[in-house]
């Protein structure tokens, strides 16, 4: 199953830790505290060691079991863009799709429907026959495009298109070799129509989960073949893990953890 990134990490991120990361001076109240240190990072397996706005090192440490990190670097390495409202002393996240679809050229977008169905024409693949596993903005050398990966039947195919144009910028695909199939039922492929929504994951993840706990995220995969959704919740300190098959809307796994 997969794990996100900074697992029980971010949850520990404060506004102490606000200063070196985004290289802004605030009123803070002088004391002297035990702390440990020499606490490391990696990123997709390799050591990741985060620096401030003028490139030295920051060194991360933790204090009564929580850990104190630079919120831009760990941020911008995990793909948010990071703002600092130093009027308000908020640290202010944003994922790049959401950045880019707010920008005052974003009126001028092709939709991520559009999106799609051009990347299916020149596939030559119909709608029904597709299970799109991603398709929203992105920004690449400058430009807006749309990053839009699909299956159909064991091909996997990846487009990125012009926001503005439609010009498919980049294309490819991939034979594996596994069948996409509905449990029980292996000589039938499985169609976007098939796939239970992200909202009724969600709800069945939610259903599980102890009452006041939060979805923090929730993507199409697949494992042994078969599409499922994988969803991280979170309550209080307690994180969960859930693979529900996006078929059945079965849940298929389902993990505690407990951040110290």
């Amino acid at each position: 199953m997969k794990r996100g990134f900074g697992k029980g990490f971010f949850s520990g991120i404060l506004v102490a830790a606000l200063v070196a990361g985004l290289g802004v001076s605030a009123m803070a109240a002088t004391r002297t505290i035990t702390v440990d240190d020499n606490i490391r990072i990696t990123l997709n397996g390799a050591t990741f060691s985060p620096k401030d706005a003028n490139g030295k090192d920051v060194p991360l440490f933790s204090y009564n079991g929580t850990t104190y990190a630079p919120v831009r670097a760990i941020c911008e390495a995990a793909g948010l863009k990071v703002d600092f409202d130093s009027a308000n002393y908020t640290a202010v996240l944003t994922t790049y799709d959401q950045y880019i679809a707010s920008t005052p050229t974003a009126s001028d977008y092709i939709t991520v429907e559009k999106a799609k169905s051009i990347a299916l024409e020149h596939a030559g693949v119909k709608a029904d026959d597709a299970v799109f596993v991603k398709a929203g903005l992105d920004w690449d050398d400058g430009k807006v495009e749309y990053e839009v990966e699909f299956y159909a039947g064991n091909t996997e195919y990846d487009y990125d298109i012009d926001a503005v144009t439609g010009t498919i910028r980049s294309f490819d695909k991939d034979w594996d070799d596994f069948s996409l199939s509905r449990p029980g039922n292996s000589g039938t492929s499985v169609s976007q129509d098939d796939l239970i929504s992200e909202e009724k994951a969600k709800s069945i993840a939610l259903a599980k989960a102890p009452s006041g706990a939060t979805v923090v995220k929730c993507e199409l995969d697949r494992d042994d073949g078969r599409y499922v959704y994988e969803l991280e919740l979170r309550s209080g300190r307690t994180e969960y893990d859930c693979e529900i098959n996006a078929v059945t809307g079965v849940i298929v796994d389902w993990d505690v953890d407990y951040d110290d």
